[in-house]
This record gives C-alpha cells, structure tokens and sequence, in this order.
C-alpha cells in the first residue's frame, strides 16, 4: 500500500517534534547562517548600488582630478586656480568646471561657535554633483566673480545651524565674514559620497586672497566633457596638460566615471566569490547540525523503521520521509534567518547611515543553496534508514 503525500507530510512532522529540542537547535543553527548571509548581502548589494548610483548622478562624462598630498612651503601646489583657468581655456572639449578649495574655518552663531567644512567652488559644481536643493538656490556666477557673501548649507549643516529655527535667509559669520544663506540642499545630496550634506559652500573667489590669487591651491577639479568625447581619452590629455605645468611631477589623480564602473564591475567577482565564502562557511554550522541530528534520528528511530518496513512500508518512502524532515528544518531555519537578517541588517543600516539593499537574485541563490545543503546532510542518513534491514533492526532493539 503506497503512502499519501499527506501521510508523509504527517510522519515527517511527526519526526521532527519527536526530538523538539535537537529540532529546534537545528533551526537555530539554520536560522544564525541564513542570517548571517543576509546580513552581508544586504550591506555590500547596498554598498554597490550605491556607487552605481553615485556614477550615474555624475555622468559618464565627468572627470575629477584630485591633488595627492599636501605641498610643502617650498614646493608648489598639487592643483592650483590657474590649471583650472588653463585647462578651461585651452582644452577644447572642456565644457563645465568647477574648482574646488576646502577652507578651515568656523561658523559663528548667536550663542556658540561651531566648525563645518567650507568648501569654495564656483556655481557649475552643484550641476556637475547632481545637487538638489530644498529651499533656495546656488550662487551665480555674478555673485561668485565678485566675490559677494553669499553661502549655500548642506542639510545637515543647515540643521546644526538652525537646531530649533529656519536658516534660510539669515546670516552667518564664516571666518571673519558674515554671509547670506542663500540655498539649502536637499538632504539625497548626502549620496553622492562627497558629504556634501555637512558643508556650507561659498563663492571660490571669497577664499582666495587677490595678491596670490591664481596659484593659491585647490583640493579638487571636476570638469564635464564635451558629449561625442571619449572620456579616458580626454583624461588623458588633461594629465598630460597638468604634467607640463608642473614640470612633470604628478600629484595629481584623474578619475573617470567609466573608470570607477570598470574598477567596480573587477571587484564585484572577486567581492561575490569571497562572499559566497563567507556565507556558505556560515549555513555549514547548520548543515553539519542538520546531518548530526538526521543521523541520530535514525540511530533512535531503528525500531519505528523497522516496523514500517514489516507492514510494508518501501524504501523510497523511508527515504523521502527523513529527506523531508531534513529539508523542512533547512527551510524553518532559512525563513527565520532570512527574517533576522533583513530586520538586523536594516537595523544597522539606520543606526550606521549605510546604504542597504537585498539583491533579489543573490537571496533566491541563497536559499536554493540552503535547500540543496539540507537534502546533502539528510541524504546519507536516509539513505541508511531505507537500507535498513527490518528482522536485524528488531533483534537490535531487543
């Protein structure tokens, strides 16, 4: 007589609440590597999407050039205003650039003084970052040739200056200069990496003292390519234009966002091959306690098989009954892990400020792996169990 599907559903449950607490550490085991999986699949899926997102804001045709290391009192500046004017002038397909100097400076309220990072750049930066804003706007290219004293605040800049209060429209005293808020950017301006959510930005021109103006330094330039323009092409040039203006010392780093996609696109394998380590080092805690507590199930159940065996009970469905006892505990455990690690991970992500981010194909591998891992750790011990011999099993029980 062939057993029903629901029979064998039955006797597999039954199996398993046999030994409640064998059952449940299983689980636990099951539960602690899922989510561990899922934990670093949603913090690196989100890490990535984050830079994806971070070069799609920038636009394929953005270059960024960065100064390395600071210049000593002797030596010359890494980036200076006049390569930008050089590289603006000279260079056919440079479209929009931005000059970008960081300045120590504090920024004094009614009742406290505070430091922020202030950056001075020109009107073209908020375009070439993708910046957004909430209130306001950024300086114009008028305000920033004359210098007027005029500021743009990050979010977070905006809140730490105005805890209880609006700043927009009010003044502030950066440095030695009280200047307008003009424009408050939007708090998704933080995504851009370059947190641009803690600044207070001001007219380049206000930072640069006139007598040395043009070989005063810059920590950065970003500069857009005209659309038809290899960009690694053009990178190139720029770097060969910068070495000649610094009689051949690079100081300098150029970056592309091709670049940071292809260098994104290299690390992603060996990132998801060290991953994929990490996870299935987790779930074989629970795959080594799934296959200890098949075997000893087996071990304590000779009598129960043997009896099944005699009033006709056949070896597959031996087989099939343990191989669901081992698959049920798998998914018990993989969806309770699957639940920890989601709400752990998001957890952590909102106390931390990480990006987060489950990707759909990575989690399905995952618990297809987790399935296949329960059904390798139950397989020999059902095995055993179908193969058993029923008149030697009873005579053992004896």
């Amino acid at each position: 007589m062939r057993i029903q599907p629901r029979d064998l559903l039955g006797a597999a449950i039954a199996g398993i609440r046999l030994y409640r607490l064998r059952s449940s550490l299983t689980i636990a085991s099951f539960a602690a590597g899922t989510a561990a999986a899922v934990a670093l699949l949603a913090i690196t899926g989100g890490a990535r999407q984050e830079l994806l997102d971070r070069i799609q804001r920038l636009g394929a045709n953005l270059v960024s050039i960065h100064a390395i290391g600071e210049a000593g009192r002797e030596a010359p500046p890494a980036l200076t205003i006049s390569d930008a004017i050089a590289i603006e002038q000279s260079l056919s397909f440079a479209r929009d650039i931005a000059p970008v100097r960081v300045v120590p400076a504090s920024v004094l309220l009614p009742d406290e003084q505070i430091t922020v990072q202030v950056v001075g750049t020109t009107p073209d930066y908020f375009a070439l970052r993708g910046l957004s804003f909430t209130r306001g706007r950024a300086f114009s290219a008028t305000e920033n040739d004359e210098g007027r004293a005029v500021c743009v605040a990050g979010d977070g800049t905006a809140r730490r200056l105005a805890p209880e209060g609006v700043v927009y429209g009010s003044l502030v005293k950066v440095g030695q200069r009280w200047c307008r808020v003009i424009g408050i950017l939007a708090p998704e301006a933080a995504t851009t990496g370059e947190d641009a959510d803690r600044r207070l930005y001001v007219p380049i021109s206000t930072t640069l003292r006139r007598d040395l103006s043009s070989r005063q330094a810059l920590g950065e330039i970003l500069l857009r390519i005209a659309d038809g323009v290899d960009p690694e092409r053009a990178a190139q040039v720029v770097k060969r234009t910068l070495l000649r203006r610094h009689d051949g010392i690079e100081h300098f780093s150029i970056e592309t966002a091709q670049a940071l996609l292809r260098q994104q696109r290299s690390a992603r394998g060996l990132l998801d091959a060290l991953l994929a380590a990490v996870a299935l080092l987790a779930l074989c805690l629970g795959g080594v306690a799934l296959g200890s507590q098949a075997w000893q199930s087996v071990s304590l159940r000779r009598g129960e098989i043997a009896i099944r065996r005699a009033i006709g009970a056949r070896r597959k469905e031996i087989l099939a009954q343990f191989l669901l006892e081992g698959i049920m505990l798998a998914a018990a455990g993989a969806a309770l892990g699957v639940g920890l690690g989601v709400a752990g991970s998001g957890f952590a992500s909102t106390l931390g400020n990480w990006p987060w981010l489950l990707p759909t194909r990575s989690l399905a591998a995952t618990l297809a792996a987790i399935l296949v891992l329960g059904v390798a750790a139950t397989l020999y011990p059902a095995y055993r169990a179908a193969t058993l011999d029923p008149v030697a099993a009873l005579r053992h029980e004896r």
